[in-house]
């Protein structure tokens, strides 16, 4: 490469850079730091790096490009159109097909012509890879992830309402502490929520699992009870630890399940959930079961340092209360200036019936 040529390069690379800097420069600036049971390799941080700048970096209205299988690949951060077109990005992700394709023969047909920058941008991103093996594997492997910018915003604020609760359950049954985040993944701490597979509320329960460990009588669906569901996930990823013999393969079966990462396992050879996300191909082990422990993770950071990657972010006041004999939504909600309503939301109540003990979180403003 010539001097002016490597001159090109650099303005082109920090171009680049400057396109894809959507927000601040703190991923790589606030260490990873996670409990030891909860161990992160390189290659995993890499993943977990990728998902920090997905939740605080790209928005909801921009899709980034990146290889399927190497998230640490990423050709580009592009546009949605109006409505969520996709028009933009799918013509941006076939001009990277066309690429590729081209550079596969680069080894055997040389030009007389000098490279494009783009070439030498796509080259450089490929490292000590480059070369016509890598550029085949990369053919038909780039994938559109949809930035998460301002739904994991709406989340942090929900989910002040229930992490208290959420810490004290966790903390009794000896959960590690950050995975009081995963409904950042599931649900964006969306008590409401609901999926096409018809797994509901905060932790996306579904109503087998759910009922495997809570045996509570009554018409109201447990699974939107904030406590009751968040009981029922430490319970299910406490029994999943016990299963699997690691928190890594716990935390990966919430979304595989654990005989998925028992079969994991044994075809692997080993309990390497690394080894399991490089070397298993199993069936319905895709994107989001491989990449789930560094997403979890990913959440768990950016929660922990919300106000460092988003200072803007407002904080509604909560308070939480243990409901007592003889008291009634009414009696709460008139104690506490709120309406009945607002309580009943809150807590995804579908009947005015409480019992004693129960916890009810109240936003006061």
């Amino acid at each position: 490469c010539t001097p002016a040529a490597a001159k090109i390069f650099i303005r082109l690379a920090l171009a680049v850079a400057c396109f894809l800097n959507v927000g601040p420069a703190l991923a790589r600036e606030i260490p990873l730091e996670f409990s030891s049971q909860l161990p992160v390799s390189p290659a995993m941080a890499e993943r977990v790096r990728f998902w920090i700048d997905v939740f605080t970096r790209v928005s909801h209205t921009e899709a980034v490009l990146h290889d399927r299988d190497d998230p640490t690949l990423v050709y580009d951060v592009v546009p949605y159109g109006l409505g969520g077109d996709t028009t933009q990005i799918d013509a941006t992700r076939a001009s990277y097909e066309r690429l590729l394709s081209e550079m596969t023969t680069e080894g055997i047909f040389h030009s007389i012509m000098p490279p494009s920058l783009e070439r030498l941008r796509v080259r450089a991103m490929f490292g000590d890879r480059a070369g016509s093996t890598a550029y085949v594997r990369a053919l038909g492997n780039i994938r559109a992830q949809r930035g998460m910018k301002e739904p994991f915003v709406d989340g942090l604020i929900r989910a002040e309402l229930y992490l208290p609760g959420i810490r004290r359950i966790f903390r009794a049954a000896n959960v590690p502490s950050e995975l009081v985040y995963l409904p950042h993944v599931e649900s964006s701490f969306n008590p409401t929520a609901v999926s096409r597979a018809g797994a509901v509320g905060l932790w996306q329960l579904t109503r087998g699992t759910f009922e495997y460990y809570d045996k509570g009588e009554g018409d109201a669906d447990g699974r939107f009870d904030p406590v009751r569901s968040a009981e029922v996930a430490a319970l299910h990823l406490v029994r999943a630890r016990s299963v699997l013999g690691s928190w890594p393969l716990a935390v990966a079966s919430y979304n595989h399940g654990v005989a998925g990462m028992a079969r994991a396992r044994a075809v692997v050879g080993g309990d390497s959930l690394d080894d399991i996300v490089r070397g298993y191909d199993g069936t319905g082990f895709g994107f989001a079961s491989r990449n789930f422990y560094a997403e979890v993770l990913a959440a768990a950071h950016v929660a922990t340092h919300a106000r460092q990657y988003f200072p803007d972010m407002p904080q509604p006041p909560t308070l939480q209360y243990v409901v007592r004999p003889g008291d009634s939504l009414w009696t709460i909600a008139r104690r506490h200036r709120v309406s009945v309503r607002d309580l009943m939301v809150a807590n995804n109540l579908g009947g005015s019936r409480l019992r004693t003990g129960q916890l009810i979180m109240i936003k006061t403003s």
